[in-house]
């Protein structure tokens, strides 16, 4: 029989798992390594554009009258820096919808997609959305040749499709996760994101130089498609359904976290809604969640366009200096779950304590060097490395804030985090239509000093409600009431 001990700061019950025969992975690793790459291919699919914009937007006649001037010629070609090449004529607010329109339709899935999953699984939520996701991308080009309308249309609805990725993920790990591996478990696969973002931007690059920017799309929409079809493939919804799992890890996983009872035969669980909405500590997670998506979606949309036309480098340059901060982003999300998860199991900190430290350093850090990265100038080696520390340490608020909706109601973590990632995904289009909008006055670094200036006062902003309201308590309105389906009808 496997050993119990509490865990004197957070109530939480510690079960020791006992070995399994043989070699065999684990099946609650298998699902993080898919959901990494998942998130791989999310991000992968989002980021595209902001690449492949540069190479489709003839900016040569924008680049004579906007330009800035600060920063000298570094030995490229005037159609690298200012792109004559580009099919398309969009202004700077045209190219912001572009970048944001996205998440017009990427918030508004997000609770319905944890609802989707509570009901219906994961696998066939996530896998039928990538899948679905993957074709819109490979007809991106024939899209964007026919109209501006139907580009903006297609990458609605792609967002729209992935929205249900995170909350998804997110409200798996209410089945698969023991309550002391979450925080590693849920940053292993939302480093997927980062480890996207680093990879898909200066691939992009050197895809959109070498092929044309149509094969951006190609390519990125081909490997989406592919990760589609092996997740619907080896992916199971629960430990309990999982037909590979061995016997040792499936009581593990379901000792440590308590037997689900809404997925109980005969009844269900209500879903508090009025308690959830006027709830301090949920509120404190949509604002710091808020926080950290606007600064992080400004770099990601807005940065190879900065490095382009203020840095003045070429498009494959460009895109490889951007991504450098998102390879440090995903060290700093997969060692910061782990230490995390270390530091709560040897009780060298409560778990409020930790997700605020988290909170605190991943908000607070990136506001500081976001500023200073604006008063550099041409330094490419300081602006390199500042955006990097910025981006890198927002990379805690996943172990932070974005972790404790799991901490505070396990059962409806999905949910939760569905709410919390619709306010916080409103930065994906409001952000670079700001920036879009700043920019038409001229693109200089006074301009791009102001947008960083906003974004520093967001995280810090979001940092203080966060630190006064936040909480790792499991609630009292999450443990819910169960009722009888054949009463109340279907969930």
């Amino acid at each position: 029989m496997a050993d119990e001990k509490s865990d004197e700061n957070d109530g939480y019950r510690e079960i020791k798992e006992e070995p399994t025969p043989g070699r065999y992975i684990k099946a609650r690793y298998v699902l993080a390594f898919m959901g990494f790459l998942g998130m791989f291919n999310v991000y992968s699919l989002r980021t595209n554009l902001s690449v492949a914009i540069v190479a489709m937007v003839n900016s040569s006649s924008e680049s004579e009258g906007n330009a800035s001037n600060v920063c000298p010629d570094r030995g490229q070609s005037t159609s690298e820096t200012a792109n004559s090449n580009g099919i398309f004529d969009w202004n700077s607010a045209d190219q912001g919808l572009l970048l944001g329109c996205y998440f017009y339709g990427y918030i508004v899935s997000n609770v319905p997609g944890a609802w989707l999953a509570r009901r219906y699984g994961i696998r066939l939520v996530l896998g039928i959305a990538m899948l679905l996701s993957s074709v819109i991308t490979l007809f991106t080009p024939l899209a964007a040749r026919a109209s501006f309308d139907l580009f903006v249309a297609m990458r609605v609805m792609l967002g729209f499709l992935q929205g249900v990725s995170f909350p998804t993920m997110q409200g798996a790990w209410g089945l698969w996760a023991p309550p002391m591996e979450r925080s590693a478990l849920i940053s292993a696969h939302v480093s997927g994101a980062s480890f996207g973002t680093c990879v898909t931007l200066p691939l992009a690059g050197v895809i959109a130089d070498e092929a044309g920017w149509e094969a951006v799309f190609y390519v990125t929409g081909s490997v989406a498609l592919l990760w589609s079809l092996v997740w619907l493939g080896i992916i199971h919804n629960s430990p309990s359904e999982h037909p590979r799992i061995s016997e040792q890890e499936k009581t593990y996983i379901n000792n440590s976290i308590g037997v689900d009872t809404y997925k109980q035969e005969g009844v269900k669980r209500r879903t508090p809604w009025k308690s959830m909405l006027t709830s301090l500590p949920l509120l404190a997670i949509l604002t710091g969640h808020f926080a950290s998506n606007w600064g992080n979606y400004t770099l990601l949309t807005m940065l190879p366009t900065y490095m382009s036309s203020i840095l003045k480098f070429n498009l494959s340059t460009s895109g490889f200096l951007s991504s450098v901060p998102y390879i440090l982003q995903w060290l700093f999300t997969v060692i910061g779950g782990y230490i995390t998860d270390v530091i709560r199991r040897r009780g060298l900190a409560s778990t409020n304590v930790i997700r605020k430290v988290n909170t605190a350093l991943g908000l607070g850090i990136p506001a500081l060097f976001i500023v200073l990265a604006g008063y550099i100038g041409c330094n490419v080696a300081a602006a390199v490395a500042f955006f990097s520390i910025s981006v890198a340490f927002n990379a805690l608020t996943v172990p932070g804030c974005k972790a404790n909706t799991v901490d505070i109601a396990p059962k409806y973590g999905g949910i939760i985090y569905g709410m919390s990632n619709t306010l916080a995904n409103i930065p994906g289009f409001l952000a670079p239509q700001v920036v879009g909008l700043l920019l038409l006055d001229g693109n200089s670094l006074t301009q791009w000093q102001t947008v960083f200036w906003i974004s520093a006062a967001i995280y810090i902003a979001g940092a203080l409600v966060y630190l006064v309201f936040g909480s790792a308590t499991e609630q009292s309105w999450a443990k819910g009431d169960i009722i009888s389906i054949q009463k109340q009808g279907n969930f």
